[in-house]
């Protein structure tokens, strides 16, 4: 849980350094808008909607794995917990069974 926990904090780091926009839009002094500037506003946006896609599919794949380290986790937990319960029962059957011998 705590490596996925400092995983998740490192990816995190890495996506926000890497996602914002070194871009800028170049405005010119003439009021109206040139075919320049839009073109350039379409290319911005464009690329900080891929951007945001690839930051998202890499939390999405970083919420599986956390799903599968913690499946892995609550497996070996019941794993134990069975066995336990398992051993108790066992000296169960011993403990009744000394008593039925004893009387």
């Amino acid at each position: 849980m705590a490596n996925s926990k400092r995983l998740f904090g490192v990816v995190r780091r890495k996506l926000l350094r890497r996602s914002h926009s070194r871009i800028t839009i170049i405005r010119s002094s003439a009021p109206e808008t040139t075919q320049e500037e839009i073109a350039a506003v379409k290319i911005q946006s464009f690329f900080r909607g891929h951007l945001a896609r690839r930051a998202f599919k890499a939390l999405k794949s970083l919420v599986k794995l956390q799903a599968v380290a913690r499946g892995v986790l609550v497996r070996r937990q019941a794993r134990i917990a069975l066995h336990c319960m398992h051993a108790l029962a066992r000296l169960q059957v011993r403990v009744r069974a000394r008593q039925l011998l004893s009387h």
